[in-house]
């Protein structure tokens, strides 16, 4: 069984940096105290960074020395097929292989890899980016900062007047009642689609909803 250490690791390098709260509830870890401590130790041997975040909370970032180096692309996160969390890099790779199916040239950011998460061109002129968040192993506040977030990134990349912009997310009850209760006007002003990621019994299979 994983240590506390190599899932907290782990968790990060799915999510990103998350503070303590979060990686408690993301690890089922009732006391909170364990993973400050384990985060402490942690960033003393290098492998993250602690900093005070915007609201204060203490967040934990990986660290060179465990993030892929920024010139070679991270290989995809997986877990076993009958894990009923989807990884971000699950999401991604799911999407990735339907648009290939449709014709598109896709490049993907796996892992932590800065950029656009999914760029995707068609040689008939057409073009998809997309945000990508992955599921969380006990939702709450936590997926919803994700879904928020995947929003504001979205928005800071709308620079192409003639691409479709769109998200990528596990077919989660949460994740849906989120894009349910977006503004009816706002979605169709943006335009924005949803790429909803279902895991099957061998398969990751892709539902697109474009509002």
């Amino acid at each position: 069984m994983a240590t506390i250490a190599e899932r907290l690791l782990q968790a990060i390098r799915v999510a990103g940096p998350l503070d303590d709260d979060a990686l408690a509830m993301d690890l089922d870890v009732s006391a909170r105290q364990t993973i400050s401590t384990t985060a402490r130790k942690l960033a003393a041997q290098g492998h993250l960074r602690r900093y005070k975040g915007v609201d204060g909370k203490i967040v934990n970032e990986a660290t060179a020395l465990f993030s892929p180096p920024p010139d070679v692309p991270a290989e995809p996160q997986t877990l076993p097929l009958g894990s009923p969390v989807i990884t971000e890099d699950e999401v991604k790779r799911a999407v990735q292989a339907h648009l290939v199916s449709e014709g598109y040239v896709v490049a993907v950011a796996w892992g932590r890899t800065r950029g656009i998460d999914i760029d995707a061109k068609h040689p008939r002129g057409d073009r998809y980016v997309i945000e990508a968040k992955g599921q969380v192993a006990a939702a709450g506040a936590q997926q919803v900062n994700y879904f928020l977030g995947a929003l504001g990134e979205l928005f800071q990349r709308m620079d192409d007047p003639h691409a479709t912009y769109a998200l990528a997310l596990p077919a989660h009850r949460q994740y849906r009642g989120l894009v349910d209760r977006l503004p009816e006007h706002g979605r169709k002003r943006l335009g924005l689609v949803v790429f909803w990621v279902s895991r099957g019994a061998t398969t990751l299979s892709v539902e697109v909803d474009r509002g």
